[in-house]
Parts: C-alpha cells; sequence; structure tokens
C-alpha cells in the first residue's frame, strides 16, 4: 500500500497463550460495534509539511509546547503547536529518520535524539538545530527512547539494542539479539525496560542505571504475530502493545497481565498513544482511520476519519489533543482535539 517498510513476522501458535494462561480473540472472532467517524473539523488543525515528507515518527517535548516530526526524507521538522506553523527543522540524516524522541529532562525541548536508517543516531540542539553528536550503528536504526531522568537512551537496530550514556553520549552497553527488536521502552521509574519483538513477545529486562547494563528477567508471549509498538501510559500502572494480527493488546503493568484487547483494526498496528491523563489510548494502522479507545476498558471513544495510512499518533503531555501524520503527499501533520473546542493553533 505505500513504502513503509515491513518486517517478516511469524504466527505464534495459539498454544503459548494457553501455557501463560491468557486467552487472545481473533480479529472479527467478535465483530465490534461499528462507530461513526468524527468529522467535525472544529476538532482538527493541519500543521503545513514538505511535498513527499511522509510522516515516520511524532514527540511532543515535555511542556508540550513544540511537536516533532521525524520524516522519510532524514529532515525532522519542528512544529509550534500554539501557532500551528513550522518552526525550524533538525537536518542531517541521509536518509529516512524513522524516530524522534525528546530528553524527559529538558522541560522546554532543547534536546532530542533521533534515528535514522542512514546507520546513525543524532543527539540535537533543538534551539541551534545542530546535531550535538552522532553515533555509528552497525545497521538502519529503527527506534529510540529516553530513561525517565534523561540519563541514558536507547536506539535499536533490527536485532540489536545500544544503550548511551546521555551526558558522556557514548554507548555504555550493546547487545545484539535472536529475534527482531521492533520498539522499546522504560518504565516510568526507569528500573525496568521492555522490547517488543518480530517474535510476538515483550521481552522484560531489569536496567541498573548506574552502569547502564540491562539485565533479562522474563519474556511474555504478547501476540499472533509480530509486535511493532509499545507504550507506556504516564502513570505507568498500564501498557499497551500493537502487532502485525491488527490487535492492541492492553496490560497492567505490575501483574504484566493481558487484560482486554482492541480488534476494531483491520491492519498491522503502527502506532500507540496514551493521553496525559490515561484516559484513553490511540491507535493507528493502514486502516483509514485512528480508533480511540478507553484505556480501562477498550471501548472505543471516537474515531478520526483519514485520507491515507498513519504511521505516527501522540498524545500532548497536558491538553487532550493527538497529533497523527502518516503517508500524506504533502507532509502534513494534524492536530485533533478530545473536546469540540479547540485551543491550539488559533495564535
Amino acid at each position: 500500500m505505500d513504502d513503509l517498510p515491513h518486517r517478516p513476522y511469524g504466527v505464534v501458535d495459539d498454544t503459548a497463550f494457553a501455557l501463560e494462561g491468557m486467552w487472545m480473540p481473533n480479529p472479527g472472532e467478535y465483530p465490534p460495534t461499528k462507530h461513526p467517524f468524527d468529522d467535525v473539523n472544529t476538532r482538527t488543525r493541519a500543521l503545513p509539511g514538505r511535498a513527499g515528507a511522509k510522516t515516520r515518527s511524532l514527540a511532543f517535548c515535555p511542556n508540550g509546547a513544540w511537536l516533532a516530526a521525524a520524516c522519510g526524507d532524514g529532515e525532522v521538522t519542528i512544529y509550534d503547536v500554539e501557532a500551528a506553523t513550522r518552526a525550524s527543522a533538525l537536518a542531517g540524516h541521509a536518509s529516512s529518520a524513522e524516530q524522534v524522541a525528546y530528553d524527559p529532562a529538558s522541560a522546554n525541548g532543547d534536546r532530542a535524539l533521533t534515528v535514522s536508517t542512514d546507520k546513525t543516531a543524532k543527539f540535537w540542539d533543538v534551539k541551534s538545530g545542530k546535531c550535538a553528536s552522532t553515533i555509528e550503528l552497525k545497521e538502519a536504526g529503527y527506534a529510540c527512547a529516553w530513561s525517565p531522568s534523561g540519563r541514558h537512551c536507547s536506539v535499536g537496530t533490527a536485532e540489536a539494542v545500544k544503550i548511551i550514556d546521555a551526558t558522556t553520549m557514548n554507548v555504555v552497553w550493546e547487545q545484539k539479539f535472536e529475534y527482531e527488536v521492533n520498539a522499546m521502552t522504560w518504565d516510568v521509574s526507569g528500573k525496568k525496560f521492555m522490547l517488543a519483538t518480530g517474535q510476538g513477545k515483550m521481552e522484560k529486562f531489569s536496567f541498573d542505571d548506574s552502569t547502564g547494563a540491562l539485565t533479562h528477567a522474563s519474556s511474555h508471549f504478547a501476540h499472533n504475530g509480530g509486535c511493532y509498538c509499545i507504550e507506556m501510559d504516564p502513570t505507568g500502572k498500564y501498557f499497551a502493545m500493537g502487532a502485525a494480527d491488527a490487535i492492541v493488546s492492553l496490560w497492567a503493568t505490575e501483574e504484566l497481565m493481558c487484560y482486554d484487547t482492541v480488534v476494531r483494526l483491520d491492519w498491522p498496528i503502527r502506532a500507540l498513544a496514551y493521553s496525559h491523563d490515561s484516559a484513553y489510548i490511540a491507535s493507528a494502522s493502514e486502516d483509514m482511520f485512528i480508533d480511540i479507545a478507553d484505556v480501562k476498558t477498550g471501548s472505543c471513544m471516537a474515531q478520526i476519519k483519514t485520507e491515507v495510512a498513519t504511521n505516527a499518533v501522540a498524545f500532548h503531555p497536558k491538553e487532550l489533543v493527538l497529533a497523527y501524520g502518516g503517508d500524506d503527499p504533502k507532509g502534513t501533520v494534524r492536530l485533533w482535539s478530545v473536546t469540540k473546542g479547540f485551543t491550539m493553533g488559533s495564535k
């Protein structure tokens, strides 16, 4: 349908879930209730993009003033959220910028990390637009994340993870795995680290903040197909995974139990995002809509109609506003408000 790289995935036998006392519904087993699309124009604002610059990743800075959009042409666009305008750009990658993440310790969004298929990860001084440091990778980079303290960050290639000391910008730990690494996240304490893998599993690690080392703790079957994304909610009580089986699984962090699923999408799940109050979770795919679900029940709260496949979603850190983008040929990114009144983008 588009040029987004899809890694091959294997099917996990259903008995794997039975061994862990879990049951995962198959898509279509219980047809979901149809919900009307939200086409209210007053809820949406468009942020101008660049022709041919498809959106790969979105991230708000900690205070929500800026939105970064990593694009397929290698450039990262920085938007002024209130003005709904393009403020600046981070240019330096030779090919697709696959993911962007702001340093959580920098409230104003002064520092960011990007990873690219050009086999590099870059630290940026966002104010000046200059690259502060480049980490060379052996393979194309697809994923990155920051620890809650901002002291460490992680970078993932297809089968390997590097942990970087963000103060020295040196790699302090790395390991190659026998499975595909598609996404990663720390928990809110910074003591646990999780990977979404091509085997349909969530791999859990303990993290030593003093050394930057990961130690494998446990492995959990999650999906009948490769897991493409994993997202932790702001409270740390829940996390979600999205996979090639078109299912979003909702998990209780402490119990490591899948308590519900979202099965309204038909295509592999590409992106997930929790709202700042942990009330909603957004799910996106090649389907021509984004699903907004209740975090505790998985019930559909809204569906946002789209004209192209969606690759990235991100909730504002303080407001019930969702940013989303994807394969729009003009590179347009949009903001959607959960409430009917929309104040952003009106300055």
